[in-house]
């Protein structure tokens, strides 16, 4: 038998649910934004998170804006790995509830505002047959066995995650002069992540009908065993040979003297023979080197008897039940530049790096068993309680331009950074890093006036994605995008707005060149795809002071 290494499951359970923003962020945070696609010149009251600077253009009173995003995302993954049962890996993500509510209180020039919002995550993903990280090393297993007549595998995988980091916000805005408003605030960020899932009913497929992964294992480890007390039996019986100084004779020259039996001889040496050596070399050794060569083997079948039972410990039915919890702040500055009568305005806003720690909740026993101990023997689980990962959100820069061109007509433009290279989990544990550039988005949008209350606009954003290669998992990547947005508002009065819109991502599917572990190693190819639809409806009201009714 040759020599069998368990493969461990060292995937990273660590679902991505950014719908619109750079890697964590989500900026997709009003439903003026999803008819549009930029707000970062914003005078409304989605200024609260695209424009706070820009919350001094109000009219004096309080304002309030409430929205709510159905979000619906399919994630594709193919891979042409040989041995998979699946090439096709669909997780269906959805998040029809994704509030953002502002409110402001505009007096002067002094403006006090507030505004909670999903400003990472947000939703929930199902894959019903696994994902191929998780399935690719129970099948690479079930191959390794072909010479012991595995044909093929079978195996229940589920895994469902779910992901939103809540932002809570605060901040002042004042008006140095008419053209000129500045900002200042944080943001308290709490998040929470879940992760439940299960790989049951491991078996492999054989010549005479299914049999679990777990038994087989064993019985072949047991195999393994007997082989190895029979290896060392064997070279014991040879040490009285040694003892008479025929440890430099070859297994035909004791014959040839008549120490031995030609049967004697042909068993000493089928036993090598039947472990892989070649004939000719094992009649040429000498009866020292076939004691030598009888120890190593039975060492070498005793380790894969070891690895074979804690293999097929891994092969029992596993379950993921987790939850990981974190909170950080977030400094926010701003800047608003107004002219033209405010025909004309340009709005920046900079968000510090939150820095947060996830630290895991696990159910006893549901952490995902990966591997044992050697040394405790104890389990190693993916998700050990009390295990603590790095989440820093990357700071983000935004700047925007808006222009008035007449009283029907207004465009927007924007452009954003992230800068993912500053936080720590963009650099694997061993240097290596994931992401070659910061993530950056272009957005330009209109809106038309068509009657004193109803519009309609529009909006095109494209996200540039800077991760590399390394960086690209089934579990977690990022692809450059073109997202188109649409919609409208309805003014009923001067105190309440309907907004209304939606957009859809399309994605720019990528394959990623991988390498298993075998030997020699298979090259396959992971491809990743994603497509995005949101609808979204909003409410903003105006309770203004009596001067500007």
């Amino acid at each position: 038998m040759k020599r069998f290494t368990l493969t461990l499951l060292t995937v990273l359970l660590a679902f991505s649910f950014t719908y619109a923003g750079g890697l964590v962020h989500n900026t997709n945070q009003s439903t003026a934004w999803t008819r549009m696609l930029v707000r970062d010149a914003s005078i409304d009251i989605d200024a609260v998170f695209y424009n706070p600077a820009g919350l001094t253009k109000l009219k004096d009173g309080f304002h309030i804006s409430i929205s709510n995003q159905s979000i619906f995302q399919t994630k594709t993954i193919t891979n042409n790995y040989p041995y998979l049962n699946n090439d096709e890996y669909v997780g269906k993500i959805s998040a029809p509830l994704f509030p953002s509510i502002y409110m402001a209180y505009k007096t002067g020039r002094w403006a006090f505002s507030i505004g909670f919002n999903p400003i990472g995550g947000g939703g929930s993903a199902t894959f019903d047959k696994g994902l191929p990280s998780i399935e690719t090393p129970y099948a690479q297993l079930a191959h390794s066995f072909a010479p012991l007549g595995v044909t093929g595998y079978s195996a229940d995988f589920f895994f469902e995650g779910s992901s939103v980091y809540w932002g809570l916000q605060g901040g002042i805005s004042f008006a140095i002069s008419d053209a000129i408003s500045i900002y200042a605030g944080a943001r308290y960020v709490m998040a929470t992540n879940t992760y439940e899932g299960h790989v049951k009913d491991v078996e492999f497929e054989t010549a005479g009908g299914s049999v679990r992964a777990d038994a087989f294992m064993l019985g072949v480890a047991e195999q393994a065993e007997q082989g190895s007390q029979q290896a060392i039996g064997v070279g014991e019986q040879l040490q009285p040979l040694i003892d008479l100084n025929m440890g430099g004779l070859t297994i035909p020259e004791l014959v040839g003297g008549g120490v031995i039996t030609p049967e004697e001889g042909d068993l000493i040496a089928g036993g090598l023979i039947q472990l892989g050596y070649p004939a000719d070399a094992v009649y040429a050794m000498p009866v020292e080197q076939v004691q030598t060569t009888y120890y190593g083997a039975g060492a070498e079948l005793h380790q894969q008897s070891l690895e074979l039972t804690v293999g097929a410990s891994l092969m029992g039915d596993q379950e993921a039940d987790v939850k990981q919890t974190g909170s950080g702040i977030t400094p926010i500055v701003g800047v608003n530049l107004a002219f033209l009568d405010d025909d004309l305005t340009f709005g920046i806003k900079y968000e510090f790096k939150t820095k947060m720690e996830l630290t895991n909740e696990t159910v006893p026993g549901k952490g995902f068993v990966i591997g044992i101990d050697p040394e405790t023997g104890e389990p190693i689980e993916m998700f050990p309680n009390g295990a603590i990962t790095n989440a820093d959100i990357p700071a983000f820069l935004s700047i925007g331009g808006r222009y008035r061109i007449n009283e029907k007509v207004t465009v927007q433009a924007g452009y954003h950074t992230y800068f993912d290279k500053a936080v720590d989990w963009t650099t694997a544990e061993d240097g290596t890093e994931l992401v070659d550039r910061n993530f950056t988005e272009y957005a330009v949008g209109a809106e038309w006036n068509v009657s004193k209350s109803f519009l309609l606009s529009a909006g095109y954003l494209a996200a540039i994605t800077g991760v590399n290669d390394k960086y690209q998992s089934d579990l977690r990547y990022s692809v450059s995008t073109s997202t188109f947005g649409l919609g409208g508002a309805i003014a009923f009065s001067k105190a309440v707005k309907l907004q209304f819109g939606g957009y859809y991502t399309l994605y720019n599917a990528q394959t990623i060149t991988k390498t298993d572990s075998s030997n020699p190693p298979i090259i396959y190819g992971e491809t990743y795809d994603k497509s995005t639809l949101t609808l979204s409806v909003g409410l903003d009201i105006a309770i203004l002071s009596k001067k500007d009714k």
